[in-house]
């Protein structure tokens, strides 16, 4: 079926960044270590990650309309991939933050180049995948954790581990290229442009309300997704007392159940409401939440991390589509909605780290209820249109036949 191998060949880019978050993030107590330093500064170096996505913001809608959206899906993921070799191997916090910079940087452009693509295709085909695609997002994180969780078990040095799995995972974004759809790779014409932006009229770089309103809903349980895959395996292993590799399982859990309800996610999307969707997510990421702050062991923590999964997965594929079918240009609602998402998460992790260094990482999991809690709230911001205009980049003819989507 189109849609199925749609969600295939896109959801290999997202597998690949997946698996590049998770190896070196499921390794982050072994580069904490290597530094020696605190979770405070860890918390300021993570700050380099949005902040590079921030830097990309303003200029990633112009990039994909002058070089398309599937480049600058496959070149983000290169980028940040080989990122992965300079975390590998800084020996100070600075640098690492400038290697984050970097990383946040490339991954920025890929995923607004990768979504708004897949936003596209969705909406002109008219089957939903979009979903599917960030399932694969969720099985690279598995991946790459339980792969890592190897490597840490058996001592493996990071910079020999980040810089094979680095160059690995580079060379397959480019392979991957020539699995994508050639729609992702057409570039608006100047008719199509001309239609979107007339002569005079400046491309609005300032977010709608309804932009802000979407924004709100997907930040409250992505903040928290981004505390699990920042800070969990830490916590297993620090305060639960869990060993590397059991660290890993856990988290790797999270990752499955997320795929699970990612996966399975196109099918909840055909059936049930965009806002009944994210109301119940939203309830299911914070129950997991205070199970695994207040779980005694690793398998009753594997267990709310696995309820957390599922709560977390069609939250952000939502959010895009919801983003996507606002007025305007899909891409550049993409873009924005991923510029104000990043200002707000630079924030998060010095805060995360702060209260984690003199309150206790339980104390930082909990702080993060209330931000959950306004998902529920602003979930009303998923409903969207019941058709929405398919862009440029699907309408120009491409060498695929139906039977070969």
């Amino acid at each position: 079926m189109i849609e199925v191998n749609f969600g295939v060949r896109i959801g290999a880019l997202f597998y690949v960044s997946a698996f590049m978050y998770s190896t070196w993030l499921t390794r982050m107590p072994d580069v904490l270590a290597h530094l020696q330093i605190d979770k405070a500064t860890m918390g300021l170096a993570l700050l380099g990650g949005p902040v590079g996505a921030l830097a990309i913001g303003p200029f990633a809608g112009r990039l994909i309309g002058r070089f398309s959206a599937g480049w600058a899906g496959v070149i983000g993921v290169c980028g940040a991939s080989l990122m992965l070799i300079g975390i590998g191997n800084v020996s100070h916090w600075l640098a690492l933050a400038l290697v984050l910079f970097g990383m946040g940087l490339f991954a920025g452009l890929f995923e607004i180049g990768a979504n708004s693509g897949a936003e596209r295709l969705e909406v002109a085909t008219g089957k939903k995948f979009l979903s599917q695609c960030h399932g694969f997002w969720s099985l690279g994180n598995m991946s790459g954790a339980l792969v890592a969780g190897v490597f840490a078990q058996a001592g493996v040095n990071i910079g020999v581990h980040f810089s094979l799995v680095g160059l690995v995972l580079a060379a397959a974004a480019l392979a991957i290229r020539n699995l994508l759809p050639d729609p992702m790779f057409v570039r608006p014409d100047a008719a199509a442009a001309a239609e979107e932006k007339p002569e005079g009229k400046r491309r609005n770089l300032l977010p709608s309300l309804a932009i802000v309103g979407i924004c709100c809903m997907a930040f409250g349980v992505t903040v928290a997704e981004g505390a699990v895959y920042d800070w969990s395996t830490l916590y297993i292993r620090a305060d639960i007392g869990g060993s590397p590799f059991g660290a890993s399982v856990a988290y790797a859990i999270f990752g499955v159940c997320m795929a699970v309800g990612r996966l399975g996610g196109d099918a909840i999307r055909a059936r049930f409401s965009a806002v009944s969707i994210v109301v119940v997510c939203s309830v299911m990421t914070g129950l997991g939440l205070v199970g695994f702050v207040f779980a005694p062991n690793v398998i009753l923590a594997a267990s709310a991390l696995a309820l957390m999964g599922g709560g977390v997965s069609l939250v952000m594929p939502i959010s895009i589509m919801a983003a996507g079918a606002k007025p305007g240009d899909p891409a550049q609602n993409v873009a924005l909605m991923s510029m104000l998402m990043t200002f707000a998460f630079m924030f998060a992790p010095p805060v995360f780290g702060f209260v984690a260094q003199h309150f206790g990482l339980e104390t930082a999991f909990l702080m993060l209820l209330p931000m959950v809690a306004l998902t529920l709230v602003c979930a009303p911001s998923a409903r969207t249109p019941t058709a929405a205009k398919a862009g440029p980049l699907t309408e120009t003819p491409h060498a695929h036949t139906p039977a070969s989507l």
